[in-house]
């Protein structure tokens, strides 16, 4: 009875908790003989950092180092007293404790099988823990709960950090990015639609000008077609290109596009891109 009492305090507890980065929590407490006790002195902050930052976090990705810490501040009478730690990380559905070796494994919620992760740890009137140094392996909301036992009693922190750990945010390169423009928005509007009317292949500007670009009907056109447009502007420059697209500098052309149009806006866009992907 006594520890399904526990465990629902403590489960209960972690679904109500409002994300914060860094938190003081008033400790609980339990013995064989009282059964869970809120009458203590006990008090815990927790926080997670970033390995090589102080400043408090409420989330970081799968490829950062963090650093997840507790200031536990004992009764006064425990002072001095060797103490066991123990951690556990609730994510949903899943509950998991660290164990000496520093890994974390199943726990069924048995305080029989519950160990702790640090041994005879002598508790100051402010002893700082560290939780957890590292990678954490597993995605999603955790929920970190911390404890320590003196003699018979169970010290323990009712509510939990609360954090989340995402997948590593992977920013695309100017050149991804200018890839990405290109297919969506230069090719269809700019080059198929205009550009191609005289360059490509047995059309006007075939044999006098450097940017000659594939059909749609080419499977690989939209590959081509961008390594066309990007050795032009390698060649030349933006204000070359947007200058020719305008009319100007002798376009045989004429004017394609009005420089107060969606589709000129786009290609100063993309050149844009082009350019800072010079520079990566």
């Amino acid at each position: 009875m006594l520890l399904r009492q526990i465990l629902t305090f403590v489960l209960l507890s972690a679904t109500s908790i409002a994300v914060l980065a860094q938190k003081d929590i008033n400790g609980a407490s339990n013995t064989d003989a009282e059964g869970i006790s809120l009458d203590t002195n006990v008090s815990f902050t927790l926080s997670m950092t970033l390995a090589s930052d102080d400043t408090p976090l409420d989330s970081a990705s799968m490829g950062q180092d963090v650093s997840i810490k507790t200031i536990i501040r004992p009764e006064t009478d425990d002072i001095g007293m060797p103490a066991d730690v123990i951690l556990v990380d609730y994510l949903p559905p899943s509950l998991t404790m660290r164990n000496e070796d520093g890994n974390f494994v199943t726990w069924n919620g048995s305080l029989k099988t519950l160990v702790p992760y640090l041994e005879g740890v002598t508790l100051e009137s402010e002893l700082e823990v560290e939780v957890f140094s590292g990678q954490l392996g597993r995605t999603g909301n955790h929920r970190i709960f911390i404890g320590f036992t003196v003699g018979d009693v169970l010290y323990f922190t009712p509510t939990a950090l609360r954090f989340d750990i995402v997948d590593e945010v992977v920013t695309p390169t100017f050149r991804e990015q200018a890839i990405e423009q290109f297919n969506s928005t230069i090719s269809p509007d700019i080059i198929q639609y205009r550009c191609v009317t005289c360059h490509a292949a047995g059309r006007a500007a075939d044999g006098q000008a450097e940017n000659i670009y594939e059909l749609t009907s080419n499977p690989d056109h939209l590959a081509i077609n961008f390594r066309v447009m990007e050795n032009l502007h390698a060649n030349t420059s933006t204000s070359y290109i947007l200058n020719k697209v305008a009319g100007q500098l002798g376009h045989g052309g004429g004017t394609q596009l009005s420089t107060s149009s969606i589709d000129y806006g786009n290609l100063s866009d993309f050149l844009d891109l082009l350019d800072r992907a010079a520079t990566e």
